[in-house]
């Protein structure tokens, strides 16, 4: 989702620290809160927004509006049309989904925003699940949605240790699209490529169709067909 199929969040933090700026507060300042509880609210532990926004209001003593940085964060969601274009181009062949750490109404509200409620043949989502990756029952999850054995599904995913690492330790074949910039969900990712070595390797988007097929050449006839997870 984030930094794969999504690109990037265009002008969220602008916008964020011009609602948190009468608290005192910048965006950079307020993420370590955020996080933690997004986190939480992703795992389905926290239910609701409005319980979100409640919990967070206690905690830093401040009516922060909850809210509408949720609407300004999905809002912000930049998917390139390139990239929905490459979605359409693999059902062509394969299955495709989505399966993130991410909040379902959340995620919803994205796709809606761009009209691709449909472009996905599932959409498997952590706070719906109960739990986020690498947990294996959400890639169960995935997998039972799909019928699909782990052997039969691609896993692409910029993410390293919390994405592409369970998944080949579960059997599925993993794509790593390198990301351009690096946060506190990578940062180590560079430190696991010397013990660890996804099938293959993809700069943008874009190369997903040509790598699977470069890789379909050297994987054994019988999971010729496989069918994608994205």
């Amino acid at each position: 989702w984030g930094y794969t199929f999504v690109k990037v969040f265009k002008n969220r933090d602008e916008k964020l620290n011009k609602i948190l700026k009468p608290f005192g507060l910048t965006w950079p300042q307020f993420i370590p809160c955020w996080r933690s509880f997004y986190i939480l609210r992703s795992a389905g532990r926290i239910k609701n927004d409005k319980e979100l926004e409640a919990i967070i209001q206690w905690v830093v003593k401040k009516e922060i509006p909850v809210k509408k940085i949720i609407e300004i964060t999905a809002e912000s969601h930049l998917i390139p049309k390139e990239h929905i274009d490459v979605v359409k181009k693999l059902k062509k062949k394969y299955k495709v989904g989505i399966l993130s750490n991410n909040v379902q109404g959340w995620a919803d509200r994205v796709l809606k925003n761009y009209k691709i409620e449909n472009l996905f043949d599932a959409l498997i989502v952590s706070s719906k699940v109960g739990v986020r990756k690498p947990d294996v029952l959400i890639y169960y999850t995935a997998l039972k949605k799909f019928s699909v054995k782990p052997e039969e599904t691609i896993f692409v995913a910029d993410e390293m240790a919390e994405d592409l690492v369970p998944a080949t330790g579960l059997g599925m074949k993993t794509i790593w699209l390198k990301p351009s910039r690096t946060g506190w969900w990578n940062k180590n990712d560079e430190k696991i490529l010397e013990i660890y070595q996804p099938d293959g390797i993809i700069k943008n988007f874009g190369e997903i169709s040509q790598i699977i097929r470069k890789l379909e050449k050297i994987w054994k006839p019988e999971f010729s067909e496989i069918k994608k997870l994205a």
